[in-house]
């Protein structure tokens, strides 16, 4: 009698184990960080792109996998796609900051030297 309830058990287990869901958020934030990337100019700085490519890629795999039915290797791509991504947002974030420090202390240096 236990070897059938054990059985059961087993075939419940196993069943619950093959069903990984579709990683919906992982891939609307994945698309979103690419999105904001893209907005920003990131495809503009060489540094940038580089990682914006590598998001858009890892994002395309993902959704092959999605289509493939491998969900949980899916989701582990779709966070490295969402890390590349908000790396090229953040770095050309840092270069338009940069230009406009360098424009502002350009604009002081020019009205010291009329101040003199």
């Amino acid at each position: 009698m236990q070897r059938p309830v054990l059985w059961a058990v087993l075939l419940v287990v196993l069943a619950g184990c093959g069903s990984y869901p579709v990683p919906v958020d992982a891939l609307a934030g994945a698309q979103a960080s690419t999105r904001a990337a893209q907005e920003v100019g990131a495809s503009t700085n060489p540094r940038a792109s580089l990682h914006l490519k590598l998001a858009q890629e890892q994002f395309d795999e993902a959704k092959r996998l999605i289509a493939d039915g491998d969900n949980q290797k899916a989701e582990g791509l779709l966070q490295r796609a969402n890390a590349d991504a908000e790396l090229a947002l953040a770095l050309a974030k840092e270069a338009t900051m940069q230009a406009k420090a360098k424009q502002v202390l350009e604009e002081l240096q020019a009205a010291k030297k009329g101040s003199r």
